[in-house]
């Protein structure tokens, strides 16, 4: 068995969270979650902390520099025909400067600022998002 770690960076710019849409293919492969709403993140490298791969991957997704404030949510799963735990790490980022967001298109096709997931009705959203993007009565679902 193995364990991977996943760091995430919810981006908080004023009231707004940058939220990135996957891709259906992902360098050739299918893609996890294709056409989903999600925020920056990816996978921790062999020796690299949980923080700096949030810092990294939000950079190289979304060309965005960040300043994480703390950590927000935590969850772990077992795939079994991995024969891996998976725990992913989220964190609370704010914006260092403005810049425009450009995604590397083999990764993401969308990008959106929202305030809240109705922004978002209709469409796919990973799950773990709903405990942390507020709904428009300011609560998280």
């Amino acid at each position: 068995m193995s364990v991977k770690l996943i760091a995430h960076a919810l981006i908080q710019d004023k009231q707004a969270y940058l939220v990135i849409k996957r891709s259906v293919t992902k360098r050739g492969q299918a893609n996890v979650y294709p056409n989903y709403w999600d925020i920056p993140g990816g996978g921790v490298e062999q020796g690299e902390l949980p923080r700096a791969a949030a810092l990294r991957e939000t950079l190289e997704e979304a060309n965005q520099a960040i300043t994480i404030t703390g950590i927000l949510h935590e969850d772990s799963q077992f795939d079994c025909q991995k024969q891996t735990v998976f725990t992913r790490l989220v964190y609370a980022a704010h914006l260092k400067e403005e810049r425009p967001v450009l995604l590397d298109p083999e990764e993401h096709a969308d990008f959106r600022w929202i305030e809240s997931l109705e922004e978002l009705e209709g469409e796919q959203i990973v799950p773990y998002l709903y405990s942390l993007i507020p709904t428009i009565s300011g609560n998280s679902q």
